[in-house]
């Protein structure tokens, strides 16, 4: 059976490769794409996992699905995309996979994990919320988006199944991370951008790539990096130098050109952290450390020699509470919004629509923009949930940090490498989304957590590799 769905992705991609030729160039090409992919997960299951990695940073590709809108993405002024992209796509292709060929017992999909509960109360409330919501689309919505969240948690430990797979896994993030890097570097250098044109205009150049805001992409920037870290150790001296080594730098630089303040204040936090979860020597940590300040140096002084936008943004540090621009105002009027409804919220999804629906005085007419996304994820997750929603909440937030420190203390080098690696990455995701929102909406998140269970399952099998990593072949 999986022969021929193999056979039929291979003929699909063809068929789509050609059809490309005559029009429609980067539609057909990328259905030609998803074909090969469908053909290889339907294989190779343990190629899920980095297919996921590779598909999630896509953003770009809501665009073309008219459907399923959400609340508009920060950044830019862009309005109102679909919840369906390539990362969800890749998710649903995992489900079929399971459905069709899972190579083990389908239910090992339920992850066997101190989160499983307060999980299930999370979606629950959320679910709930449709029924008393401010607004019950973007409710249903939202609600539809924890599902896929949700199925992403699961598949992927069912199909991340050993530490071959779990290294591959990490190292598409950081070569996805690699790519998008150099494709930043070019927007900063030409000033053309993928979309989302209007984080260009007025000579303040933010760089996104093929992410919907540029803080989001910092942000990303920063768990490569962290992941890149934790991998130093446990691949090939090849690998080291082909991929992670560039992948830090191109990062660094890249962050930078992001204009994100606040994850360049996660970065300085996070980094260093990273850092110390290395299992190497202390002089082999400062000499790391040491070039990892050179090149930001290097960076920071070049950009504040091109850039006067750069140079505005680092200025903005000193402006006090005016820095934050609009979430102030947003801040208050989402406490409102609590306070006019402690215990259920206005229901998930129903910030933004509530916000210019009630509460549009809270604006603070000196912000030009006009700006009623929320940008705090413990405001939003406050006012559109309630009380509900925030005791949901901390009771994951207690579970995952109890079940992170738990699988870390596994004798395992690496895989407690790994886990404290996730772990911050978990943390950069938590302090962002408090000035950048998208917290639960993150699917980096999902993958997160599901990568921990991962780990999880092999600390207690304590089996072998199920096979090398194509750079470990020679040198084992």
């Amino acid at each position: 059976m999986h022969v021929v769905i193999c056979g039929a992705g291979a003929i699909g991609a063809a068929g789509f490769a050609t059809a490309s030729l005559f029009g429609e160039t980067a539609f057909l090409l990328c259905a030609a794409i998803a074909c090969l992919a469908a053909g290889a997960a339907f294989y190779e299951q343990r190629l899920i996992g980095p297919l996921l990695a590779l598909a999630l940073p896509l953003e770009i590709t809501k665009l073309a699905f008219p459907f399923l809108e959400t609340r508009a993405e920060l950044g830019g002024g862009l309005g109102a995309t679909s919840i369906v992209d390539a990362g969800r796509l890749v998710v649903a292709l995992a489900f079929a996979v399971w459905l069709v060929r899972p190579g083990r017992p389908r239910s090992d999909v339920l992850p066997v994990s101190p989160l499983t509960l307060p999980l299930a109360l999370l979606f629950t409330v959320y679910a709930c919320s449709t029924l008393w919501a401010f607004d019950p689309g973007a409710a249903r919505t939202e609600t539809l988006r924890l599902l896929f969240s949700l199925g992403s948690f699961a598949l992927v430990p069912f199909f991340v199944r050993d530490r071959a797979s779990l290294r591959w896994t990490l190292l598409a993030l950081v070569a996805s991370a690699a790519v998008l890097s150099v494709i930043g570097v070019y927007q900063q250098a030409t000033g053309e951008f993928l979309w989302n044109e209007g984080l260009g205009e007025f000579g303040e150049r933010r760089i996104n790539t093929t992410f919907a805001d540029p803080n989001h992409f910092a942000r990303f920037l920063v768990e490569a990096i962290v992941v890149a870290l934790a991998l130093w150790c446990f691949v090939s001296g090849r690998m080291r130098w082909r991929l992670l080594a560039p992948a830090i730098a191109l990062a660094l630089v890249t962050l930078v050109f992001t204009g994100s303040r606040g994850a360049w204040i996660v970065a300085a936090v996070a980094l260093p952290c990273a850092l110390l979860i290395v299992p190497v020597d202390r002089g082999t940590r400062m000499r790391v450390a040491g070039a990892g300040l050179a090149i930001v140096t290097v960076v920071v002084a070049s950009a504040a020699a091109v850039s006067p936008f750069f140079t505005k943004r680092v200025e903005t540090f000193a402006f006090g509470v005016e820095a934050f621009g609009a979430r102030p105002y947003l801040v208050e009027a989402g406490l409102a919004m609590f306070g006019d409804h402690p215990l259920t919220g206005v229901g998930a999804g129903g910030y933004q629509s509530s916000f210019e629906a009630d509460y549009y005085e809270y604006k603070d007419p000196k912000i030009k923009a006009n700006v009623t996304a929320s940008h705090t994820s413990g405001v939003t997750v406050l006012s559109e949930l309630g009380v509900l929603g925030v005791i949901a909440l901390l009771f994951v937030a207690a579970r995952w940090v109890l079940y992170v420190r738990d699988t870390a203390r596994t004798r395992d080098a690496e895989l407690r490498t790994y886990v404290l690696a996730l772990g911050i990455v978990s943390g950069v995701i938590l302090l962002g989304s408090q000035t950048e929102g998208r917290f639960l909406e993150d699917p980096y998140l999902w993958l997160v957590g599901g990568l921990v269970v991962a780990i999880d399952g092999l600390r207690r099998k304590a089996a072998p590799d199920a096979a090398p990593l194509p750079n470990e072949a020679g040198r084992r």
